[in-house]
C-alpha cells in the first residue's frame, strides 16, 4: 500500500472512531434528559418547576458530553483526546442550533441528531490531525462561523414569512389602527373564540417603555388588548354590544355612541371600545387609568383593514 494511501486510510479509521463517540455523546444526552424529565423532583416540582428543571439541565449537556468524550477518545484511541472532544462538542451543539433556528431539524428525531453529532466528531478529528496542510481546515472553520449569522438572519426572515401568512388566511380583516406615539404591537396571532367557530384576530398595543413583553401586573395593566372579528347578528349597538360571541343568553351591555361607527362601554376601570369596519369589528379593552379614553378613542376611530406587514414590522 502507498504511502498516501495508507495515511487515508489512517485518517479514515481516526475519523470513523471519532464519530462513535459522537453517537455515544447524543445516547448519553438523550438518556440524561429522560432521566431529569422523568425524576421524582422534576415530576413533584410545582406549577413549571419541571420545564426549569430541564432547562436547567440543558445548559449543562455540553459540559456532560465534553467530560463523556475525552475518555471516550483517549480509549479508541485519538489524539489529541481533549481537543478533538472539545470541538466535537462544539461543532456538535452549534449545528443543531443553525438547523433547529432554520426549522430544518424535525423534532426529536434522534438519529437525525446522532448523525449530525457523528459527522461533528468526524470534522473534529480531521481538523485536530497534525498532518498538514492547515488552510483546508481553516477554510472549514470559518464556513461554519459564517453559519451562525447567516442562520440567525434565515430564521428571522421564515417567522416573519411564517406570520405574515397566516395573517393573510386570518378569516378577517385585519383592522389596525394608527400606533400611538410612544406604543409598539406585540402578540399578533389568530384564532378561532372559544364558543364559535368565527376567526379572530388579535395584538396588544403596549407602551414602548414596558419593554416587548410585558409581564408584571403593572405592565399588563397598561398594556391595550385588541380583538377583530366577524360582525355578528347579535352587534346591534347601542342597544347590544357583544361583538365577538354567539353565545344564548346574549349578554347585552347597552353602548354610547362615540363616533360613527364607533361605540364605547365601560364598568368601574375596565373600559372597551368597539369599532365597527365593514364586516368586521375590532374590540379594544383596556383599564383606564393608566390608559387614557382620549388615546382609546384614538385608537378606536383610526382601525382600518391593513396588510399582513404593518403588523408583522411595527
Amino acid at each position: 500500500m502507498t504511502e498516501p494511501r495508507a495515511l487515508r486510510v489512517r485518517q479514515a479509521k481516526r475519523a470513523a472512531r471519532a464519530a462513535v463517540a459522537g453517537v455515544l455523546a447524543v445516547a448519553a444526552a438523550g438518556l440524561s434528559m429522560r432521566l431529569v424529565v422523568n425524576s421524582s423532583a422534576c415530576r413533584s416540582a410545582p406549577g413549571f418547576g419541571c420545564l426549569g428543571y430541564a432547562l436547567w439541565w440543558s445548559y449543562l449537556l455540553p459540559v456532560l458530553v465534553f467530560g463523556l468524550t475525552w475518555p471516550v477518545l483517549r480509549l479508541l484511541p485519538v489524539r489529541p483526546a481533549w481537543l478533538t472532544a472539545l470541538l466535537g462538542t462544539g461543532t456538535g451543539w452549534y449545528l443543531l442550533w443553525c438547523l433547529d433556528s432554520l426549522r430544518w431539524l424535525a423534532n426529536g428525531t434522534l438519529l437525525f441528531q446522532a448523525a449530525l453529532c457523528a459527522g461533528a466528531f468526524a470534522f473534529a478529528a480531521w481538523c485536530t490531525q497534525s498532518r498538514r496542510p492547515l488552510w483546508p481546515r481553516a477554510a472549514a472553520a470559518l464556513a461554519l462561523a459564517v453559519l451562525m449569522p447567516l442562520g440567525s438572519f434565515a430564521s428571522t426572515q421564515l417567522a416573519h414569512h411564517k406570520q405574515n401568512t397566516e395573517l393573510a388566511h386570518a378569516g378577517v380583516p385585519l383592522l389596525g389602527p394608527h400606533i400611538p406615539d410612544g406604543y409598539h404591537l406585540e402578540g399578533v396571532g389568530t384564532s378561532e373564540t372559544a364558543h364559535s367557530s368565527q376567526p379572530t384576530f388579535y395584538y396588544r398595543i403596549a407602551p414602548n417603555d414596558a419593554g416587548r413583553h410585558a409581564d408584571s401586573m403593572e405592565e399588563l395593566n397598561r398594556v391595550i388588548q385588541v380583538v377583530v372579528g366577524p360582525r355578528l347578528p347579535n352587534f346591534t349597538p347601542p342597544s347590544h354590544c357583544t361583538a365577538l360571541t354567539s353565545v344564548y343568553p346574549v349578554p347585552a351591555p347597552a353602548c354610547t355612541p362615540v363616533t360613527p361607527g364607533v361605540w364605547r362601554w365601560s364598568r368601574y376601570d375596565f373600559v372597551e371600545y368597539f369599532a365597527r369596519v365593514g364586516d368586521a369589528v375590532a374590540v379594544v379593552e383596556a383599564r383606564t387609568p393608566p390608559a387614557s379614553s382620549a388615546l382609546l378613542r384614538d385608537i378606536a376611530g383610526s382601525m382600518r383593514v391593513r396588510p399582513p406587514a404593518y403588523f408583522t414590522e411595527h
